[in-house]
Formats: C-alpha cells, structure tokens, sequence
C-alpha cells in the first residue's frame, strides 16, 4: 500500500515539474517598456475591450451571437450524403477502432 501512494505521488509531482518547464519566462530584453500610453489611456482601453466582450478571462471563452452565427451553403440533405459517405469510408471513428 505503501508503495502504491509513494507511486502516486511521484508520478504527481513528474507530472507537475513537466508542465512547469512549458511556461518560457520572458528575458530581460524581450519586455518593452517604451509605450507612450498614460495609465488613464490604458484603463481606458482595457474597459472598451471588456465592454465589446473582447477580454478572455481564465478558462471561459464565449463567443458573442455574431462571431459565430454563419449562414450554411449546404442542405440538409448534403451534410447526410457526406456523413453516410466519411462513415461508409471508415472515416468516422466509433467504439475501439
């Protein structure tokens, strides 16, 4: 049992350093610091994007109506033939395979 949880733990933490060395810091000479933006004019900035809904916070990434509302060119019929067709081709995974 011991050496289940000690396992268990060392496949955490592996787990946790490998996902720590993707996050690249930024160097020195990569910042830019020469904006010729105030504080207010950044602020300000800042509230029109959050208010055009342009801002992403975290994990929750939602559209607005009209940056995902398309008009299809296909018919009903259509995007059934090609299903019916990518299924008989065995493109369409299904089960184990």
């Amino acid at each position: 049992m011991f050496a289940i949880r000690t396992m268990g733990a060392v496949i955490a933490l592996a787990s946790t350093a490998a996902f720590a060395s993707d996050q690249t810091p930024l160097r020195a000479d990569e910042l830019h610091t020469d904006s010729q933006l105030t504080r207010a004019q950044v602020i300000a900035d800042y509230q029109a994007a959050r208010a055009a809904g342009q801002v992403v916070h975290g994990d929750n990434v939602v559209l607005r109506a009209d940056e995902t509302s398309t008009q299809s060119t296909v018919s009903r019929a259509e995007v059934i033939a090609q299903a019916q067709a990518a299924r008989d081709a065995g493109l369409i995974p299904s089960g184990e395979h």
